[in-house]
């Protein structure tokens, strides 16, 4: 029980001595022209003349030296404390903020001499307030759109979403005169997958076949031909797509394609010429760029190094 009750008088002492708070002396001099203490002298018990130390600081302050404290005066915005002469130490002492014991002065106090000591308070504590609570919510792009835009860089083309980019582009293709249309679509991020169908929605039925000087194949005399030239163009390919730099890509692909030319003699019999028709593996390359939601290509189609059509596209990405 008794250490119980030690404990709890060493938690208390400890706990004032926590709360209580430091305070200094912040300076000490000689106040050479104040002649106060050498015009209206306060004499010790010896009948010797003290020294005066003029203290700026709370009124509540006490003090007490090894040779006593002779008098005390509270003065306006000060207290005068006279001392003996040859004082060394002071202590200070305050209800709330502790005792500064045995403050030593740089050298002994003489008489007649006036002191001014002054007593910086012990700082004030500042409540902090707590900052308020920061929410964070992660960033969402826009919503129910394949491309997530807000991720995507309209210029440099280096975000792009998660999600795969998509394509739909309408192209032409121009040969002598001949235009064939066509569908290219696809699907990409950094490398991608196409298909292109291109036709010119003809087809021709021929009854048979000549050559490029108009003989026919069967061996029956040549016949007279008509000026006009009919052809059909139908191809199929399909490849990958790669993006360079920022939003231009490159594409390349294979696949089949024919070109039928068909001339027609005077009787009205078509004929196909063999020379001039071409069908088998045929092969694309180009380049895509992208301008926001727009998409344009250019490249060329080839079927078997015989035909040769540049193809242009226009459309859409998504």
């Amino acid at each position: 029980m008794m250490g119980k009750i030690a404990l709890i008088i060493l938690l208390c002492f400890l706990g004032h001595s926590i709360d209580a708070q430091e305070f200094e002396v912040r300076s000490f001099r000689c106040l050479t022209n104040d002649i106060t203490a050498w015009v209206d002298p306060v004499r010790d018990l010896n009948d010797e003349a003290c020294a005066l130390i003029k203290v700026v600081g709370d009124p509540d302050v006490v003090f007490s030296t090894p040779l006593g404290i002779v008098a005390r005066k509270n003065e306006v915005g000060e207290i005068w404390i006279y001392v003996p002469h040859g004082t060394m130490k002071l202590t200070i002492k305050h209800p709330r903020w502790g005792v500064l014991r045995d403050y030593r002065f740089p050298s002994a106090l003489e008489s007649r001499l006036t002191y001014e000591l002054v007593i910086a308070p012990p700082p004030e504590k500042v409540q902090e307030k707590p900052y308020p609570e920061v929410l964070r919510r992660s960033f969402r792009g826009l919503e129910n759109t394949p491309l997530d835009y807000s991720l995507r860089a309209v210029s440099g083309g280096e975000l792009r979403g998660r999600k795969p980019a998509y394509f739909v582009l309408a192209t032409l293709g121009i040969h002598e005169g001949e235009i064939a249309n066509g569908l290219r679509c696809g699907v990409m991020r950094k490398h991608g997958v196409w298909l292109h169908v291109q036709s010119n929605f003809r087809f021709l039925s021929t009854s048979g076949k000549c050559n490029k000087a108009g003989e026919l194949v069967s061996g029956e005399p040549t016949p007279y031909y008509k000026s006009s030239v009919s052809r059909a163009l139908n191809t199929v390919t399909a490849g990958g797509i790669h993006r360079v730099i920022g939003l231009l890509h490159v594409y390349e692909g294979v696949g089949y394609g024919e070109q039928r030319v068909v001339w027609e003699t005077l009787e009205g019999v078509k004929l196909q010429n063999t020379d001039y028709s071409v069908k088998g593996v045929a092969g694309e390359v180009g380049v895509l760029m992208e301008v926001r939601r727009v998409a344009v290509s250019l490249g060329v189609l080839t079927i078997r190094g015989e035909y040769w059509e540049p193809v242009l596209g226009v459309g859409i990405n998504f």
